[in-house]
């Protein structure tokens, strides 16, 4: 009889049981982030460049000036490009009348910091039974430094929307709220919304929260299109030339610009279309058939709306850490060898992502590998998951009228 290896998560436990051993695993997967920051400090690198970008827009906004421009400029900060709608930059215009340029950069940190810390404390230190730190701590190795140093608003909307979305036993409205109002700054934070169909509640309810809530996601976005006023024009500009073609960013859009696909090419959009169903479908399976409670869906359902986003960023990763270590570890229970195999797939992804660190081969990007390889993993342990199911799904499809009884019932 063949003896199956051991699996990634029972070697690296073992692995790690030695101190010397714990120090070198954490900074063996630490050091890309790690490297990237050290040489950020040694070589003075600026930082906040993306905060930079939002106040310049905000200060040239309340002058009646166009906040949009390919090379910005602001006396004292060194901004990157405005893409946000205009009404966001009259939104924060306030901020940088108080403080000024200067102050509200140091006004945005104190609490971009603490937001910075507890995403990392839940990435990968928060206790989880069914996402191992090891695999969460792993992570890591795909992100750059620049995931910090950046100051992109975005950090602290996802910071407030995991916040409530771990309270969402009690109520589930700051969740909508925050992710809508979230939407407004970035459109693609209406992904967030598959964890109302991740729940751990009837699937008839879960139908019912999502529908109202993308309505009302898509009609707020609607209306700040529609009301984008006199700069309108030079924002859609922006949008093309520097969120759609420039940065592609790290998802499914870095996947088709790799392929030499334009990201509004019609066969790409039909792909992204195609793309979202089946991984939605995907984590909807891995939400029922998994295992998992109630709290566990909901991270877990985090992490599968960053796969929804097609401009993924790397500042849009957090939720993944534990969800990815989620999804490898309900492959579990699918037997020794599956697990085995998805365990080091996913573990080789990432000692690959940190060797292509040390010895920078810069034509290999770590993030859009590994993301790319989290996606091949989910769906590889959702279809792992199905297939047992397959009798029972099979009866769906030939007579679908008791199942729909039973979801109208709120029986499923």
């Amino acid at each position: 009889m063949t003896t199956l290896p051991m699996d990634a998560l029972s070697w690296f436990e073992r692995f790690t049981a030695r101190k010397r051993n714990l120090w070198f695993f954490s900074l063996f997967f630490l050091f890309p982030l790690l490297g990237n920051l050290i040489s950020r400090l040694t070589k003075a690198r600026y930082w906040l460049p993306d905060f930079d970008a939002l106040i310049c827009g905000a200060h040239n906004v309340s002058r009646g000036l166009s906040p949009y421009s390919l090379h910005p400029m602001c006396d004292g900060i060194r901004p990157t490009p405005y893409v946000y709608a205009p009404q966001i930059g009259h939104f924060f215009a306030p901020l940088e009348q108080a403080f000024g340029l200067e102050g509200a950069r140091w006004a945005f940190m104190l609490v971009y910091a603490p937001a910075m810390l507890w995403l990392f404390w839940y990435a990968i230190l928060k206790p989880m039974e069914k996402a191992p730190w090891h695999f969460r701590l792993m992570t890591l190795a795909a992100m750059v430094g620049s995931v910090m140093s950046c100051g992109n608003i975005g950090l602290l909307l996802h910071t407030l929307v995991i916040l409530a979305a771990l309270q969402m036993s009690k109520s589930r409205l700051p969740f909508i709220a925050i992710v809508i109002c979230g939407a407004l700054v970035k459109p693609v934070f209406v992904t967030y919304l598959i964890v109302l169909l991740l729940e751990d509640r009837p699937l008839m309810a879960r139908l019912r929260t999502f529908l109202l809530s993308a309505t009302a996601g898509v009609s707020a976005l609607l209306t700040l299109f529609l009301t984008a006023g006199r700069f309108s024009d030079d924002w859609h500009g922006a949008l093309n030339a520097i969120v759609i073609l420039e940065q592609p960013g790290i998802g499914f859009f870095a996947t088709t610009s790799a392929l030499g696909l334009s990201t509004g090419a019609p066969l790409t959009l039909i792909g992204l279309g195609l793309f979202i169903i089946g991984m939605g479908l995907a984590s909807l399976v891995l939400a029922e058939w998994g295992g998992l409670n109630g709290e566990e869906r909901i991270i877990f359902g985090l992490g599968a709306a960053q796969f929804l986003n097609p401009r993924l960023m790397d500042y849009d990763m957090f939720t993944l850490a534990p969800c990815m270590a989620m999804v490898v570890m309900m492959a579990k229970p699918l037997g020794q060898k599956p697990f085995t195999w998805i365990s080091w797939a996913f573990a080789g992804t990432l000692i690959f992502c940190v060797v292509c660190n040390i010895l920078e081969i810069r034509a290999i990007h770590r993030a859009p590998v590994a993301v790319f390889a989290y996606g091949l993993i989910l769906l590889a342990v959702a279809g792992l998951t199905a297939w047992p199911q397959r009798t029972r799904i099979r009866g769906w499809f030939r007579n679908p009228l008791p199942v729909l009884q039973d979801i109208l019932a709120q029986r499923i």
